[in-house]
């Protein structure tokens, strides 16, 4: 018969093993994990192969650029190599108002908060054109593509160009917000995005770009959609938007804004494919070739510092939003190459032409 020594001594082992195998088996999830997460590192598994859901997509069109700036090209960004990029990237549809009537009948109880009460001239089968009926003011709206343009035209009243009393940069960002609320146009990615700012001194009938707000008798409010997919946007104009407003000074609602410009790519959520993408190296050498769209122009001599992928966002109607290799340079330089592997677009046609509305 085991003596109360003996007991103790084999229950305390007993509790020890116990213990111990409680941490095992504790720790083994734990310690797996770990193990799997720097296999995976080491060794990341391949991606899905992209589902190509469209088709063979449209090529996209840039507006059309100058021949005759051909400047030679140096790549310096800081390893002195491009980048390893994405090799696939979604790829995501553009939804379009298929009733014009109405549309057009929307469109109209909307601008009534603006003044327009009159019924619109139509410019084309899916444009119009409303006139205010008190100030020299008119908004052009696309009820296809849902474009609004709004001008003033503010060189027939000399109290909205001689005054400086212009809004600050966060009433200016107010107001704009508020302006295509009004108009029930304004995307929750604008209203969440980064913006940017911009001066204006009268010279009828021009505005002249100024860097004081002091002496500026007009600003203007760029807004920018906020990051998708962890890729910025990038516009046409490089450092404008398609969707800006530019204020007087004036406090009289009918003549603050003298500008505005809505043209936006509504996307249909949760409808996307993914598409394959060329390598950085394939886009540098169209660019070098000058097969891409230079936004903005730096002189004879390009650095380029920085090379990255981004949505392009255009102020025409395209069927989808694709993204863009962005190559950014010293003096502002910046360009864009499609992203998109060419395998998997249509073929050009030669009666292209890109569009080049202003903004």
């Amino acid at each position: 018969m085991a003596t109360l020594t003996e007991v103790s001594y084999y229950t305390r082992r007993a509790v020890k093993w116990a213990i111990a195998a409680m941490i095992i088996i504790i720790l083994t999830p734990i310690l797996w994990r770990m193990v799997k997460g720097i296999y995976l590192k080491i060794n990341p598994p391949p991606p899905p192969a992209p589902t190509v859901a469209y088709g063979k997509l449209p090529q996209l069109k840039f507006p059309q650029a100058s021949k005759d700036y051909q400047p030679v090209m140096r790549l310096e960004t800081i390893d002195g190599k491009l980048p390893k990029l994405a090799t696939v990237s979604r790829v995501y549809v553009v939804e379009v108002n298929k009733s014009r009537l109405l549309e057009l009948d929307r469109v109209k109880a909307r601008v009534r908060s603006l003044g327009f009460s009159n019924e619109p001239g139509q410019v084309d089968e899916q444009t119009f054109e409303f006139v205010h009926p008190a100030v020299p003011a008119t908004l052009k709206v696309d009820v296809i593509y849902d474009t609004y343009k709004y001008q003033y035209d503010w060189t027939l009243d000399q109290a909205i160009y001689s005054g400086r009393s212009v809004p600050n940069n966060n009433q200016a960002f107010v107001e704009a917000k508020s302006f295509f609320q009004t108009l029930g146009i304004l995307g929750s990615d604008l209203a969440d995005g980064k913006t940017k700012v911009a001066y204006f001194a009268a010279q009828p009938p021009q505005m002249i770009p100024t860097t004081s707000l002091s002496e500026a008798n007009f600003i203007r409010i760029d807004l920018f959609r906020s990051d998708r997919d962890n890729l910025p946007w990038v516009t046409r104009g490089g450092n404008t938007s398609a969707v800006y407003a530019i204020f007087s000074g004036v406090s009289d609602r009918s003549k603050r804004i003298v500008e505005a410009n809505y043209a936006y790519s509504k996307i249909v959520e949760n409808s996307f494919a993914t598409y394959p993408l060329k390598t950085a190296d394939q886009a540098w050498n169209e660019l070098q070739q000058g097969q891409g769209y230079v936004a903005t122009q730096a002189g004879p001599q390009v650095v380029v510092r920085r090379v990255y992928l981004a949505y392009y966002e255009s102020d025409i109607h395209q069927d989808f939003v694709q993204p863009v290799f962005v190559f950014e340079g010293d003096s502002n330089y910046l360009a864009y190459v499609s992203a998109i592997d060419p395998a998997y677009l249509q073929a050009a046609s030669p009666s292209q032409s890109p569009s080049t509305p202003s903004q």
